[in-house]
């Protein structure tokens, strides 16, 4: 899926009201996932007029098999 779109590893999103990197909104839901939180909104919204605008769980999924965001690719942020 993640081949569907394009993407940018250092673009940023608005994550949990933060603008962040792609990688590091990655790098917190795999946190996410890993120690749950029913009151954390797992959605990341993109400028207007990129395809997906808003990124959510199966977008972040396909998002970490891709090299980019490997947990090693990630782990420093």
């Amino acid at each position: 899926m993640a081949a569907d779109f394009d993407y940018d590893p250092e673009e940023l999103v608005s994550f949990e009201g933060h603008d962040i990197s792609l990688r590091t909104a990655v790098h917190r839901y795999l946190e996410a996932r890993v120690h749950p939180d029913p009151l954390v909104d797992l959605v990341a919204l993109r400028d207007p007029g990129k395809e997906p605008q808003i990124l959510e769980e199966e977008h972040f999924e396909a998002l970490l098999k891709e090299p980019a965001f490997s947990e090693s690719a990630t782990s420093g942020n």
